[in-house]
């Protein structure tokens, strides 16, 4: 299965085809190998998360030598990080997609515009070439003990997390920080889970996997989530409001995630 994707990379870059002009063949080399290097390692640690993953097995799959693979990324830190920066183009949509949201009309967006935003980017990651296996390897490196690994995930995946937060403590401003990064995390893990776990969805339902059932489930999880978030965060007391909607926000509870990413 590696191998046929590494083919795959190899075939879409181009490499193998016989060029005219030989200055050109170095740089093409380099850009094989490299993607190569990053397809093998999006698998290793997806598979076998940070500490897991063996820098000496991705080299093998990635058909280089060790000696290459650390010239390319020096430790096994980096090269985390080099794989995750090698999505970035969904990591950045996902923010960007939030803050537009919560800029356009900051007193109007509900849990619900914020649910189907974080949604349908996890859905379109699925669906791309290798992101189902990015997507088990953001569920294996987030909840990794090791200091390294939570450097990478606070220094590349946390970001987006920081504005989704924000966005719940404006949409219930008596919630506390720690309630919202709670629902948060609810969220966010129900969301992994079943984009990397349908399979056994499958066999639980007892029935064969159909043709596209995407929008479906999309909406399916968007109500299920938002009746969780709503039944987490709204105020305890009798008779009281349940806030959806964004109230303004004074600065109280402290949004990190919003300023961090308008600078």
């Amino acid at each position: 299965m590696l191998a046929r994707k590494l083919a795959d990379v190899d075939r879409a870059a181009g490499f193998g085809r016989m060029e005219s002009r030989a200055p050109h063949r170095p740089i093409k080399k380099f850009m094989q190998r490299k993607n190569a290097i990053l397809l093998a390692a999006n698998h290793h640690f997806a598979h076998h998360g940070f500490r897991g993953a063996s820098l000496r097995d991705i080299a093998r799959d990635a058909q280089v030598s060790l000696t290459l693979l650390n010239h390319h990324f020096g430790s096994k830190y980096q090269l985390l990080s080099a794989v995750i920066d090698s999505h970035r183009t969904m990591l950045d949509e996902r923010a960007s997609a939030l803050l537009q949201l919560m800029t356009a009309e900051p007193a109007r967006f509900t849990v619900q515009d914020l649910v189907q935003v974080w949604i349908r980017i996890g859905f379109e990651t699925a669906a791309r070439a290798d992101g189902e296996n990015f997507l088990r390897l953001m569920a294996r490196v987030i909840d990794d003990s090791s200091e390294e690994a939570a450097q990478v995930v606070r220094e590349k995946l946390d970001d987006a997390a920081l504005v989704f937060i924000d966005a719940l403590q404006i949409c219930y401003p008596n919630a506390s920080r720690y309630a919202a990064a709670s629902a948060y995390i609810y969220v966010s893990a129900s969301l992994l889970k079943f984009l990397v776990g349908s399979k056994r969805l499958f066999r639980l339902a007892q029935a064969a996997s159909p043709v596209d059932t995407s929008n479906d489930d999309q909406d399916r999880l968007t109500r299920f989530l938002v009746a969780g978030i709503e039944a987490a965060l709204r105020p305890h007391v009798d008779g009281a409001a349940r806030p959806t909607r964004g109230a303004g926000h004074d600065g109280a509870n402290g949004l990190g995630g919003l300023d961090a990413l308008r600078k």
